[in-house]
């Protein structure tokens, strides 16, 4: 009797487990699916962090190199591989990541375009791929992001205009487009991101002023000026320019010193 009774508890306890394990089992498995894709879609690995590293089922993923987990639920909050020099397109796959809250790919060489499914992750608060080579349009579903406090695309080949659906963000903070060859006017509809503080649009190829209504937004003393931030660009550019590697690429004093002197004009 108290056997029967021994193994009815077990089976009782069994069945409660498997209520709940499925559920967390299915739900850690997709954000390893996505980081498995996006792993995949890389085509080079200077470092070999993630072809070789333990990017690898063997190993939990939350432990992988870049990834940050939740601590209760262990979902991936942070995917941070920036400075890696990977190359590659990104994921789409990255989508299926829900409580992803920051996406740091800055400076490697990403290429293609913003996958659009970057628009379905509403917990994202910094997306951050500056220094890279995406190109096309920027993607309008971005906007969905509606936690989005910090976006940066600074330096790639993104081309068109700054999508309306920006104009809807409600906690935008920080802006950075600068050094895309974007076309068309500065948006007016920028003005209605009551919370932004700064807004990067140097060497954009933008026309235009900023909105007067986008100036009364900007609450921080400290932040740079549009002005001085063209001025900083400008010759961060042009340090560039000076330090590549193959003497034929570098830039020629007198177009150096044209180059300065624009800057020296430009001075508030």
């Amino acid at each position: 009797m108290e056997k029967f009774i021994f193994i009815a508890f077990l089976d009782v306890m069994l069945a409660s487990l498997s209520m709940f394990q499925p559920v967390i089992c299915s739900s850690n498995f997709t954000d390893q699916v996505a980081l498995l894709h996006f792993k995949s879609a890389i085509d080079t690995d200077p470092t070999n962090t993630i072809k070789g590293g333990n990017w690898t089922t063997e190993a939990n993923f939350c432990e992988w190199i870049g990834v940050i987990c939740s601590n209760c639920r262990q979902r991936v909050t942070t995917l941070n591989l920036l400075y890696m020099g990977l190359q590659g397109r990104l994921s789409p796959f990255l989508g299926n990541i829900s409580f992803l809250a920051s996406l740091d790919l800055s400076n490697n060489s990403f290429y293609g375009r913003i996958p659009i499914e970057i628009g379905h992750l509403r917990r994202l608060k910094e997306l951050i791929l500056e220094i890279n080579q995406f190109e096309g349009n920027i993607p309008p579903n971005l906007a969905q992001c509606q936690n989005l406090e910090f976006i940066s695309l600074t330096v790639n080949r993104l081309m068109g205009g700054i999508p309306r659906e920006f104009g809807a963000f409600p906690k935008l903070q920080l802006l950075y487009l600068d050094l895309n060859p974007l076309h068309g006017q500065i948006p007016s509809f920028l003005g209605n991101i009551s919370t932004l503080q700064f807004i990067g649009l140097s060497s954009a190829n933008l026309t235009g002023s900023i909105p007067p209504k986008l100036f009364n937004s900007m609450k921080h003393e400290d932040l740079t000026p549009l002005e001085l931030g063209s001025i900083v660009l400008s010759i961060l550019e042009l340090g560039l320019e000076c330090s590549k590697d193959l003497p034929e690429e570098r830039m020629d004093m007198k177009t150096i010193m044209v180059k300065l002197n624009k800057i020296k004009l430009s001075l508030p």
